[in-house]
C-alpha cells in the first residue's frame, strides 16, 4: 500500500463537535502524506489548499448533521495563511456557519495547531448543480 495522498486524515466521529451554528473538527496531519515530498523538500509544510479543504470538510460535517444533504464548495471568499502546519501536527478547524438564501451556507473557519492560528478561511457552499 502506498503513502496516503492527502496529508490530513478525515476527522473521526469523536473528533467532530457540531452545534446549531458551529462545527469544530480535529485531525492529525499524516507525516507519511505524499504531498510533503514536494512541499517542500527538507522543510515539509502542509499546502494551504489543504487548509481550505479542512474548512470544506468541516462544513460537510455540519451540513450532514443538519440534514442539508451533500453540499459543494461553491466559492472561496477569502483565505489568509498565518503560520505553517507541519507533519504530525493536530489540526483543529473551528468554524461558524451562517445559512444563506437559496439553501447554501457561509462558513468562516480558523485552522490552528498547538502553536496557534495557521489560517483564516471563508467559503460558501451550495447545493450540487443539477446534472
Amino acid at each position: 500500500m502506498g503513502k496516503p495522498l492527502l496529508a490530513v486524515r478525515e476527522p473521526a466521529a469523536a473528533a467532530v463537535t457540531v452545534t446549531d451554528a458551529a462545527v469544530v473538527t480535529r485531525a492529525t496531519v499524516d507525516p507519511a502524506g505524499e504531498v510533503f515530498a514536494g512541499h517542500y523538500p527538507g522543510f515539509p509544510i502542509l499546502p494551504g489548499v489543504l487548509l481550505v479543504d479542512a474548512v470544506g470538510r468541516a462544513a460537510a460535517c455540519w451540513a450532514e448533521a443538519h440534514r442539508l444533504g451533500r453540499l459543494r464548495l461553491a466559492e472561496v471568499r477569502s483565505a489568509r495563511f498565518l503560520a505553517p502546519v507541519f507533519p504530525g501536527d493536530e489540526l483543529t478547524t473551528e468554524c461558524t456557519v451562517s445559512r444563506l438564501d437559496g439553501g447554501g451556507i457561509e462558513v468562516r473557519g480558523v485552522c490552528s495547531t498547538a502553536r496557534g492560528r495557521a489560517a483564516r478561511v471563508t467559503v460558501r457552499c451550495a447545493a450540487p448543480e443539477p446534472a
